[in-house]
């Protein structure tokens, strides 16, 4: 399996505009910046999940 996929995703013009501006600030492609964005939202979803599983 690959450790990429290519995918098409369709987003409001906004949104993508503003993923191109804060991509260009972080000196990152749009598509490397997607990729940190998701991965932080993941991280953050998946330690509130730990946080409120209950502590043996």
């Amino acid at each position: 399996m690959p450790a990429t996929v290519q995918t098409n995703v369709r987003l409001p013009v906004g949104i993508k505009e503003w993923l191109r501006r804060e991509a260009k600030r972080n000196r990152r492609s749009l598509s490397a910046e997607i990729t940190y964005r998701l991965e932080q939202s993941r991280r953050a979803q998946e330690g509130a999940k730990n946080d409120s599983e209950p502590t043996r």
